[in-house]
């Protein structure tokens, strides 16, 4: 059925972002289990949390539509996981695993942030006011993870992971 209004592309984004969440619980545990830094392990288990807590949100945005909540695939989280997917088959070290899973983990919050700004257009365009403030509890949550996921990123040693590049890169720049 094509989307020919704002209140079907609104339910179109929901039922979007809803799949996208359920599908990130998981991805956050395996995402928790591979890393063997605590402080980012850390991470990953409280985000987790805070995806349980934004899929009650969805879910109470669906009520106040009147609707039972409902996924539809969302290919831009589906395209993400096949990425992590990929990447996984080729046997990294756990090292570089753990860089690939900050990189990842940063391009899904900006992923989600996007999708949170578009939902909050959508309802204040539609005059959602309770859907935009539950969305927005949510937006200030995955800013917030984006930041932190920054930081881990910034200071973690990759020093080591450099090899013989790393060294003549900065012999060659001095």
């Amino acid at each position: 059925m094509p989307v020919t209004t704002l209140r079907e592309l609104f339910e179109h984004e929901l039922k979007d972002v809803y799949y996208a969440e359920q599908k990130l619980v998981e991805a956050l545990q395996q995402l928790a289990g591979e890393s063997t830094k605590p402080e980012i392990r850390r991470a990953f288990e409280d985000h987790r949390k805070e995806t349980q807590n934004q899929i009650k949100r969805l879910e109470q945005v669906f009520s106040l539509l009147g609707q039972q909540p409902e996924t539809e695939v969302c290919a831009g989280i589906e395209g993400l996981l096949k990425e992590k997917q990929s990447f996984s088959r080729e046997k990294p070290s756990e090292e570089i695993l753990q860089v690939f899973n900050l990189g990842a983990a940063q391009k899904t919050e900006r992923y989600e942030i996007t999708a949170y700004e578009n939902l909050i257009e959508l309802g204040r365009k539609l005059q959602l006011r309770e859907a935009v403030q539950l969305f927005n509890e949510t937006l200030t949550e995955e800013k917030a993870a984006l930041q932190k996921l920054q930081a881990l990123a910034k200071d973690l040693d990759v020093t080591p992971l450099l090899g013989t590049l790393g060294t003549s890169q900065s012999a060659s720049a001095g």
